[in-house]
């Protein structure tokens, strides 16, 4: 788990105080890299190999559905962060958390830009399966 909570907090970068310590202690990291992995890996696969329609072989389309399929990961990871959190503080009878919105909301940012990567890449893997989405993204 050490490794996947670097990767949430960009290798120190992006540590953030008590909202990262109750995400590592309630174990919260690992459920949102699932879902930061999982969704654009279904979206993408999805995209390439079960549709593959001509009417989805746009780069706009594509641009549309890598963002809303990042910022459903974000989202999700955020819900779970604050639902985790929040029952932690409770179970551990903490009064005195300092976790603010703004860091769940830095949270979500950064997954989603994750998610947003891993699209991409993503679709530069698969695209080779799909025989009407073949050239996008390019």
């Amino acid at each position: 788990m050490g490794i996947i909570t670097e990767f949430f907090e960009l290798f120190g970068a992006a540590y953030l105080g008590d909202f990262s310590k109750f995400m590592y202690q309630s174990g919260a990291y690992t459920s949102c890299f699932y879902f930061t992995v999982g969704i654009p890996l279904l979206v993408v696969f999805a995209y390439y190999i079960v549709l593959d329609h001509i009417l989805l072989a746009q780069v706009r389309k594509w641009t549309i559905i890598g963002i809303v399929s990042s910022a459903v990961a974000a989202l999700v990871c955020m819900g779970i962060a604050y639902q985790r959190i929040q029952g932690f503080t409770f179970m551990q009878n903490i009064t005195s958390a300092d976790v603010t919105s703004a860091d769940v909301l830095a949270f979500g940012f950064i997954v989603f830009f994750y998610a947003a990567l891993l699209y991409a890449v993503l679709s530069i893997a698969l695209k080779s399966f799909s025989s009407r989405c073949r050239n996008i993204p390019f």
